[in-house]
């Protein structure tokens, strides 16, 4: 595929001699975009919260779904809360 290497060396401007360093190019370049758009997507977010107090950003919903799953499993998180011990097992006076 000479003709493929040649298009891709006229768009970097460097020559490929191997297809797998041009594949290694490429999915660096398509990582970098998807991390560059995440980002403009989280700046954005950011930028219309700072204008409009009842838009929730990923930040802010994701504090409010911890607390929601914090508050909903509690019960079962903090099962030593609600132990009920036995009169015997319990220290009597100043015993430690």
């Amino acid at each position: 595929m000479v003709i493929a290497n040649r298009f891709w060396s006229q768009i970097f401007g460097v020559a490929f001699s191997n297809k797998r360093w041009l594949h290694f190019f490429i999915a660096l370049g398509v990582v970098g975009l998807a991390l560059n758009l995440r980002a403009f997507d989280f700046v954005s977010q950011e930028i219309r919260a700072a204008e409009d107090p009842e838009f929730e950003t990923f930040y802010t919903k994701n504090i409010l779904l911890n607390e929601g799953i914090r508050a909903w499993m509690a019960a079962q998180d903090q099962p030593h809360e609600n132990l009920i011990f036995p009169e015997e097992v319990l220290p009597r006076e100043n015993a430690l």
